[in-house]
């Protein structure tokens, strides 16, 4: 893929970039020894294998194999082809790249993106204009202030109007010579036959940017209950609702910081937290939770706080969200709100202390999941069969012995039935399990083989010490066999060895994990003695 960019300019960006820096922004990190450890983003687990090495530049996740350089971590997190996460490290580090290099495809592509970018945050100016500056926005001011939102949030979240009318975005764009064919792929403007109209009028606008300070979108209030009620963006080659939050984008530092995060679904709900301190904080867009949030979020908490409606929709999209927690083995809890009462309306009502104190009572899944089970079904004998229907699945499904015993206890005891029937069920059950996500590893590989290219890799000075070419030509496994090769080609060029530039130099997902795992890995090595007179494969 380096005909696109010349392979200086490459060296540059990945010579500039510090990995553990950027990799930061994403996961959550923590010093062990020389390298850093996280949960990876990239499969569920519980406890952190995710290895970043500082010194090496590259990253390794010892449960699910995947590993590589900045590049490669930049291309899976963000879904991105090699040129386009060069270009996007490059920019963080304020490293120009031309674009003379890409073929006439990527210049479209890398164009599109860039002038999608920039129609959104053109668009954004004249939102927040005319809520701030115009007669016309006043409807958007008065609605604002009655709905109680201080002047720093919407200066924070940029917070605009849309005015009423057909056309004032089409006409705007129009007079900055803006192809409105180009404005359509944003989902600001609606075709329609001999021309285009406004998909936003008269309502309050709320930005939506990524996790990279973006603008990717918008979302719309009407200011009358008219319906929709909400009104969002499209999806669009820059915006794809799975992956992004409202907010993480100002929020993820105090979700570090906390080491929680609350997750509400709307707008208001998080502004109104804002508006009282409580700024750990985000929210779905429209959509139910995914798989990709979660792992996002993973990156900047260890508790996820479900704070959603206590009517009926809520309560569903709660426990929706539950098995997405517990296949992610994320620490959750629930916080029901009384009834008739939301987020925003609330923490307006009791202030954040009163909120806060909600939280203190806030439910585990397992209680949730039962106090939701026994609300619904009741506890008529039909409804306690109901009631270990339901439940037997996820007790199954809890990996710890003793919280399952716990459970068990409890629900017995709230149904008066005996506790060895309920764990009868929950034997009986054939629910099936997910298989767990094992390491990989190059098949075949001896601990003697992956040994002598972790010495390779690792202590490269030490090869003239023993007849290593003889060695690796008789290795039985390909991947390190390949591995032990590409060392040998830059030792004879006179190219120092290291592991990101050995990854750098392949395409082959099996290779470039191969050695970010053998580089990452400590091995009590045997002397170049024990090498050269061991037993290994074939003629050595």
């Amino acid at each position: 893929m380096s005909e696109f960019i010349p392979d200086d300019k490459i060296a540059d960006v990945r010579n500039t970039a510090d990995i553990v820096d950027l990799i930061s922004e994403y996961v959550v990190l923590k010093k062990v020894g020389k390298n850093f450890l996280g949960l990876c983003p990239f499969h569920a687990e519980k406890t952190p294998s995710f290895t970043v090495s500082p010194e090496k530049q590259i990253f390794h996740c010892f449960g699910c194999g995947q590993g590589g350089n900045v590049f490669n971590f930049v291309m899976q997190y963000q879904n991105l082809s090699f040129p386009e996460a060069v270009r996007f490290v490059a920019k963080k580090y304020g490293i120009e790249i031309s674009a003379r290099n890409m073929s006439a495809a990527q210049k479209r592509k890398f164009a599109q993106r860039e002038k999608l970018f920039q129609i959104n945050e053109d668009a954004v100016d004249y939102f927040r204009k005319a809520l701030v500056d115009t007669s016309s926005g006043e409807r958007g001011r008065k609605y604002l202030a009655k709905r109680r939102m201080t002047p720093e949030v919407i200066e924070r979240f940029w917070l605009g109007y849309a005015p009423m009318g057909w056309n004032n975005i089409v006409r705007y764009f129009s007079s900055k010579k803006v192809p409105l064919d180009d404005v359509e792929t944003t989902g600001l403007v609606i075709a329609k036959k001999g021309g285009y109209y406004d998909r936003f009028r008269d309502r309050i606008i709320f930005p939506i940017l990524d996790i990279d300070q973006r603008v990717v979108g918008f979302g719309g209030r009407s200011l009358d209950n008219s319906l929709p009620k909400y009104l969002n963006s499209p999806e669009t080659p820059v915006y794809h609702k799975r992956s992004i939050l409202y907010g993480l984008h100002a929020n993820k530092e105090m979700c570090r910081k906390a080491g929680s995060v609350f997750i509400v679904e709307g707008y208001f709900d998080l502004l109104s937290l804002y508006c009282h301190g409580i700024k750990n904080v985000v929210a779905t867009l429209g959509t139910a939770l995914t798989q990709e949030h979660l792992r996002i979020l993973k990156g900047y908490a260890r508790e996820f706080i479900l704070v959603f409606d206590s009517d009926n929709a809520g309560i569903k999209a709660a426990e929706r969200s539950l098995s997405l927690f517990a296949e992610e083995k994320a620490n959750i809890r629930i916080v029901i709100l009384p009834e008739g009462r939301d987020p925003d309306s609330y923490v307006f009502e009791v202030g954040s202390e009163g909120f806060l104190r909600r939280v203190e009572r806030a439910l585990g899944i397992m209680e949730f999941l039962i106090a939701s089970a026994i609300d619904k079904y009741g506890l008529s004998p039909e409804g306690k069969i109901r009631i270990v229907d339901a439940l037997k699945g996820p007790l199954r499904s809890l990996a710890n012995g003793v919280s399952r015993s716990v459970y068990v206890r409890d629900l017995s005891e709230r149904l008066n039935i005996d506790e060895s029937v309920i764990l009868r069920e929950i034997r009986d059950s054939k629910g099936s399990e997910k298989k767990r996500v094992s390491p990989v590893k190059p098949q075949g590989g001896s601990r003697l083989e992956e040994t002598l290219i972790a010495i390779m890799l690792q202590a490269p000075q030490i090869l003239g010490s023993f007849n290593v070419r003889k060695i690796v030509a008789s290795l039985e496994t390909v991947a390190l066999k390949k591995v032990g090769e590409m060392i040998l080609q830059r030792v004879d060029a006179n190219v120092p060895v290291t592991a990101a530039d050995l990854i750098a130099q392949t395409e082959d997902p099996e290779i470039r994990n191969v050695i970010s795992s053998l580089s990452c890995l400590l091995y009590t090595s045997p002397s170049p003695r024990d090498l050269s007179t061991s037993r290994m494969p074939s003629s050595a």
